[in-house]
């Protein structure tokens, strides 16, 4: 006390309810971490019967975002094949398939793997199956590759039809998924707290929306991270709150981790920017962020596509919004309403630990395989 007397009574109240603020956020901070972290002691982890299958699988040789995918289904199949081995693009694949012989050889996104490699692998009697992780934005690309596989994957529900018009008889939607040993509740340093976060690029849709939201934006503790954000008509507005580069996932999972709202707003499948289909296929399927921002317990405040009722409980697990205005409203209210946006998030992460990791994942994929062979 004897440092609050040196103050004037304005110098005193400032410190005094700034103390008491901090309390607060601290205490509303940890309660919300206790209780992540007693969801996730009590859950029980996925487990998986073995496949008594040998693997080659071919990562995407690509660096983020691609490279986190690579390394959780590596993991993943490392838990439930017999014989698992890895390779990249670059490497001989025709020659290391001769050799090893395996019974399935499983790429993953496939940009930089030829269809004549494909087919030579094939003609080896090794099963062919791949995994597009970012349909439809490469699908100029992939409608020519994907008839070439045995089996294919899509994360993009639309792209079933899509595939089957290109005369691919075996496609199943296979949605992406959370790596836990990444995107978990754990514990950051006061300097990822925000009120509200967005981790994404600055594509034309997201331009426009985040136009709209700015002024409202401008007066919060915001953080938002990615390329091209100086796209912004106002980005002056917005400028302290934003950090034009990319972020690891490591550091993706402590900002979501910090906020009290996590703003996932989907990519448009008509983007101009680095966007490879000219045929227009339609984005009706969630992406990775949905199943990050629940995986790390953080509350999630997201645009509904059309599959997402059949991941998440639209007001029970996350919450949704469809235009800028709603977007507001419903910041304000679950900023004002803390408990029940822990509860969601809570639920989100539950929901997450229990049907969508990379474990449950392959454990579908090799499912299909098996069930097929």
């Amino acid at each position: 006390m004897a440092v609050l007397r040196k103050l004037n009574p304005s110098q005193r109240r400032g410190k005094i309810l700034g103390s008491r603020a901090g309390y607060k956020l601290g205490w509303s901070y940890g309660q919300r971490l206790g209780r992540s972290e007693v969801v996730v002691r009590s859950n029980v982890p996925f487990v998986s019967k073995a496949c008594d299958l040998s693997v080659l699988c071919v990562t995407s040789g690509m660096g983020l975002p691609f490279s986190p995918i690579d390394h959780a289904v590596i993991e993943a199949l490392k838990k439930q094949v017999r014989e698992l081995h890895i390779c990249s693009p670059k490497d001989d694949l025709v020659k290391l398939t001769s050799q090893l012989r395996p019974q399935l050889v499983l790429v993953l996104f496939g940009m930089h793997v030829t269809t004549e490699v494909v087919n030579s692998v094939r003609s080896l009697g090794s099963t062919t199956a791949i995994w597009y992780s970012d349909d439809p934005y490469y699908s100029d690309i992939t409608r020519l590759t994907a008839i070439h596989y045995d089996y294919v994957f899509t994360n993009e529900l639309s792209c079933i039809e899509f595939y089957q018009l290109q005369g691919c008889r075996k496609v199943y939607h296979l949605p992406l998924a959370v790596d836990l040993n990444v995107f978990r509740p754990k514990r950051v340093d006061t300097g990822y707290f925000s009120d509200v976060c967005f981790i994404g690029s600055a594509y034309w849709h997201r331009v426009g929306f985040f136009n709209r939201i700015a002024p409202y934006l401008a007066r919060r503790n915001v953080k938002i991270f990615g390329w091209w954000w100086e796209r912004l008509e106002q980005y002056s507005k917005l400028s302290h709150n934003i950090r034009n580069e990319w972020l690891s996932p490591e550091e993706t999972d402590k900002y979501y981790n910090g906020a009290k709202i996590v703003i996932n707003l989907h990519r448009s499948p008509y983007d101009e920017t680095f966007n490879k289909n000219s045929t227009r296929v339609k984005a009706l399927s969630s992406n990775p962020r949905t199943f990050e921002i629940c995986g790390s317990g953080a509350f999630q405040l997201t645009d509904a596509r059309q599959d997402l009722p059949n991941l998440y409980g639209p007001g029970q697990e996350l919450a949704t919004y469809s235009s800028a205005e709603e977007l507001i409203e419903k910041i304000e209210y679950y900023l004002h309403h803390e408990e029940e946006r822990n509860d969601l998030a809570l639920k989100g992460l539950q929901r997450t630990l229990r049907d969508h990791t990379f474990d449950h994942r392959v454990a579908v994929l090799l499912n299909v395989l098996v069930a097929r062979r």
